[in-house]
Formats: C-alpha cells, structure tokens, sequence
C-alpha cells in the first residue's frame, strides 16, 4: 500500500539566503518520504500564509542573517505572524531547527522568533527548538531523529533512524 496517499502531508518549510536550511529541507523531506510520508516542500518565498489554516503538522528549517534577522526571503512570514496576521494555530503542530552562526550575538534568532511566535498563536510544539551553528550535520541529525520519533509514535509507521 502506498501510504503517501493515506496520509496527511508533512509540511516543510525553510527560509535562507546561502542555501543551508534548503539542502536540510531537501533532505529532511527526502527521509520523511522514505519512511512512507507524505511531504509538501516550500521555501518561505514561495509559501502562501493562508497555508497555515490547512496544515496539520509543520517542519521549519530557517537560518538567520546577520545579527539575528529572518532571511529576505521569510521578512513575510515573519511580518504575519509578528503582525497578528495569523489570529490562532491551535491546529498546528510543528518544530523548529534553528540555523546560524555563534559569532554573531544574534545567533539562531530568526529560529527563535518563530519557535516564540508559533507557540504564542497556539500552535503545539513537538519536538524541542534545535539550534545549529556553522557545523551542523550532527545537531541537524539528532532533530531529524527526534521528530521521527514523535511522528512515529503520532502515525504508527515511521523508522526514522539515520
């Protein structure tokens, strides 16, 4: 039986600007589907925000520039939810691994501020924020494994193990 078509969508959704967070997208994608999933893959660029009223279960991967801004690319989704552009997520569950680099004082804020503003609208955390610096195969590894895990115990039929 081919349970992506039984199965509501897993979305993920990253935001960048050197293109990290969209090859952890990619690959977090391509686990999920291996496992049976169902996937839905966007860049924050490209996402429709009245998206977030159909989803069930969100994956953000979002690296921050600088000294803790959102990417270019994810200034609008940022701008709706700070915004109260978004009223209520109680539907939403989701996790956040959080890209950036410890040099900067603002290190991994863009992840932090939407872990904050979708746990603020009601939406329900499943997994811990990670936070990844420059080298984060390892941290990016063990979230992946610990969102399979809940996944797993939600839908019964996931082995996430790398």
């Amino acid at each position: 039986m081919d349970l992506q078509k039984h199965t509501v969508p897993i979305h993920i959704l990253y935001g960048t600007t050197t293109g990290n967070s969209e090859v952890l997208a990619e690959e977090t994608a391509e686990k999920l589907k291996e496992r049976g999933l169902a996937t839905v893959l966007s860049s924050t660029e490209d996402f429709i925000a009245d998206g977030l009223y159909r989803m069930e279960t969100l994956l953000l991967l979002m690296s921050t520039d600088d000294d803790g801004d959102p990417p270019m690319m994810a200034e609008g989704l940022y701008e709706l939810l700070d915004e109260k552009g978004v009223s209520d997520l109680h539907h939403l569950s989701y996790s956040v691994l959080a890209l950036g680099d410890s040099y900067y004082p603002g290190f991994c804020q863009a992840g932090k501020d939407f872990d904050r503003m979708f746990e603020k609208l009601g939406a329900k955390r499943i997994t811990k924020r990670v936070d990844c610096d420059i080298h984060y195969w390892e941290d990016f590894d063990n979230w992946l494994a610990d969102v399979c895990s809940v996944l797993g115990k939600k839908r019964s039929i996931l082995n996430c193990s790398a």
